[in-house]
């Protein structure tokens, strides 16, 4: 007999679709491994040093908000074998916003979030689900390119998400955590 299926739960809060608001997220690499570079110094002078494979990842996490106008990115750490980030998602705006991008794809240009017909599967474009899906996504097939390793898995299922609260000064604490990140590696 076969192994029970794996049920993979689900941790996103229930009627939010996660296109507004600001929220911390981790995403881990397959099986943790290291891949992004190492962690050089120590005390208060630790600095993250990026590889090849983690100045791509660097380089398509700052590429988000030109695919996706509405995100603004604040605090980003990568680490040897994680990505931490504030990312801030400004709510749909009606007929005439900016350009909408998916994973699928570009959007027409004037067509509003409320107007994206209803997808049986996926995330809801424009949502951090399909930021994330997108990222992930050119991540794996640039990495895969650069080491000729075509349909090797990068990153874990899912992300960790937090939505920030706008009240309590969350927002700073978690902005510092991520900054002192390198610092507390290991």
């Amino acid at each position: 007999m076969g192994q029970p299926p794996k049920y993979h739960k689900n941790i996103r809060l229930r009627g939010n679709d996660y296109r507004q608001g600001a929220y911390f997220v981790t995403l881990c690499t397959a099986q943790r491994q290291e891949l992004f570079g190492w962690v050089a110094g120590d005390g208060t002078d630790v600095t993250m040093m990026l590889n090849d494979m983690g100045r791509i990842v660097d380089e398509c996490w700052r590429a988000i908000p030109d695919h996706f106008p509405h995100a603004r990115l604040d605090q980003t750490q990568i680490m040897p074998d994680h990505l931490h980030a504030i990312i801030a998602l400004a709510p749909p705006v009606g007929i005439g916003s900016t350009q909408w991008v998916d994973a699928t794809g570009a959007w027409d240009d004037d067509r509003a979030m409320d107007d994206v017909p209803v997808r049986p599967r996926g995330p809801v474009p424009g949502s951090l689900g399909a930021i994330i899906a997108a990222f992930k996504s050119e991540t794996t097939k640039r990495i895969n390119r650069l080491n000729r390793t075509m349909g090797q898995l990068l990153w874990q299922q899912g992300y960790y998400e937090r939505a920030i609260r706008q009240q309590g000064g969350e927002y700073g604490r978690i902005a510092q955590y991520i900054a002192e990140n390198p610092a507390n590696w290991r």
